[in-house]
């Protein structure tokens, strides 16, 4: 795994376990500009994929709550 992927998926596997393929799939794979967007950002375009794709807009942060055990 190269250095850009590997921040990649340490930034958004701190929200939850499946974020960064979410994130991934909402930035067609494109990994620098998630990357450079805020967090707020990030969440509002991996909302806005998951509307125009028919999938249900998850709790991304409540989801990784869960997966750590914190709820």
């Amino acid at each position: 795994m190269d250095e850009r992927a590997w921040r990649f998926s340490e930034r958004f596997r701190k929200v939850s376990n499946r974020y960064p393929l979410r994130v991934a799939e909402a930035y067609d794979h494109y990994l620098d500009p998630a990357l450079a967007d805020s967090d707020e950002k990030v969440a509002a375009t991996v909302a806005e994929w998951e509307r125009q794709h028919g999938v249900p807009v998850r709790d991304w942060l409540a989801i990784g709550a869960e997966e750590r055990g914190i709820v």
